[in-house]
């Protein structure tokens, strides 16, 4: 098995922090949403805007967040290296028809 090293030295912020904050949102959505529901039940009303900016803050802060540990990684990897991963090729694909 022939494998080749290859070093992950840079993440493009903005579009890595875009496609994980998707990733993100898709766990903590139902977490935000269960928090919502238990002050519901506890209060027995919650405003609309509550709701609104509970899940537009927790998008935009995932956003942020995830853009600035990509900020950070460049940052590390310039100095000091990135993470260094081992791939292999593939066999090629046989048709079953």
């Amino acid at each position: 098995m022939k494998l080749t090293k290859k070093e992950l030295a840079f993440l493009d912020p903005t579009h890595t922090a875009k496609t994980l904050v998707l990733v993100y949102l898709c766990f903590s959505v139902p977490i935000v949403l269960l928090a919502l529901f238990v002050a519901l039940i506890r209060d027995g009303a919650i405003p609309g805007f509550t709701v609104l900016s509970a899940l537009i803050l927790n998008a935009l802060l995932g956003f942020a967040l995830l853009w600035i540990a990509c900020k950070v990684y460049n940052w590390v990897a310039e100095k000091f290296g990135g993470v260094e991963l081992a791939l292999r090729d593939l066999p090629e694909e046989v048709d079953a028809e």
